[in-house]
């Protein structure tokens, strides 16, 4: 059973992995426009994010080693303020950057995907082929950032336990809620990526109505029912993170290598992004192949059912 399984989830990937190669001329170009886009993410956390993230640490650990008088103490918090909130506007453009450019860059993949997978040039004429995806987008975006900003009010909550109590026994237990929290975002990222494509891919399947918003979303999670898809989703995501811990590797080494040299350090930040991009387009790939997976099981399902219901 377990054996079968892995083989089903290794096909999934195989097909992730071969999709690609079924268009030659556009998938290159979104390979281009996607490591464009990671390079600027990266660039952008390097010059502004990550400096004031090591700043806010250095405060964080002044504050905690601080036995000078009451007047230098409150000079230490005041700096500690000011740069969580510099750190705050830099996540938050970084935030809105990965929203915007970020976000359209994978919403193209997917369509590729779609497309390619469907082996259609294109999905109809129809209004529904636009608006679909377009509420399906705008649902996810509401969800998103509603649990992101629950996220970061929880991180917010801890740490100002954390300064003015300090470590104890019922912090732990708040980071590890905290920890597991985030875990389930990447499960309702899976998600969201599986409501899109059902609002592409299927605007008026078994509904009179076009699947948008909230519908797609819900026939998404549907799709998920039953122990066996999610264990292969959990499968999925594994690799898809063992990818991505190893993306990381790539760029702790061009951090170090920015040290030293800074043309080896450029080369290895070309070669990360490059890495990244590969590796969610991978991804996406993945998904719109467990996607058309799980609705043929469907479809086969229903129409046994059709076929006995009818011998009957």
């Amino acid at each position: 059973m377990a054996a079968g399984k892995t083989s089903i989830v290794f096909k999934t990937l195989k097909h992730g992995a071969l999709l690609p190669a079924g268009n030659r001329i556009l998938f290159p170009a979104v390979f281009a426009l996607a490591v464009a886009y990671t390079s600027l993410l990266l660039l952008v956390n390097d010059l502004a994010v990550q400096p004031a993230a090591d700043k806010l640490l250095l405060d964080v650990i002044a504050t905690f080693h601080s036995n000078g008088t009451p007047d230098e103490y409150a000079l230490l918090l005041q700096d500690l303020g000011n740069d969580a909130w510099d750190l705050a506007w830099a996540g938050t453009a970084c935030l809105l950057l990965d929203a915007t450019a970020g976000s359209a860059v994978w919403i193209v993949a997917l369509l590729e995907a779609v497309w390619t997978f469907a082996d259609e040039t294109q999905l109809g004429k129809d209004r529904a082929r636009l608006e679909g995806p377009a509420l399906a987008v705008a649902f996810v975006y509401a969800l998103q950032i509603t649990y992101v900003i629950m996220l970061l009010a929880a991180t917010a909550a801890l740490l100002a336990h954390l300064l003015v109590k300090g470590p104890n026994p019922l912090l732990l237990l708040g980071w590890l809620v905290r920890a597991a929290a985030a875990v389930f975002h990447v499960y309702l990222t899976f998600l969201y990526a599986l409501g899109f494509l059902v609002a592409v891919a299927e605007p008026r399947r078994r509904a009179r109505r076009p699947r948008r918003g909230a519908g797609a979303v819900v026939r998404a999670w549907r799709l998920l029912r039953g122990r066996r898809r999610r264990r292969r989703a959990a499968l999925l995501l594994a690799v898809v993170g063992a990818l991505a811990a190893a993306c990381s590797r790539v760029q702790a080494l061009a951090r170090a290598r920015a040290h030293s040299g800074p043309a080896s350090g450029l080369l290895l930040g070309f070669l990360y992004a490059a890495a990244v991009a590969a590796a969610k387009l991978f991804a996406v790939c993945a998904i719109t192949a467990f996607y058309y997976e799980c609705r043929q099981g469907d479809d086969d399902a229903a129409n046994t059912e059709l076929i006995g219901g009818s011998v009957l």
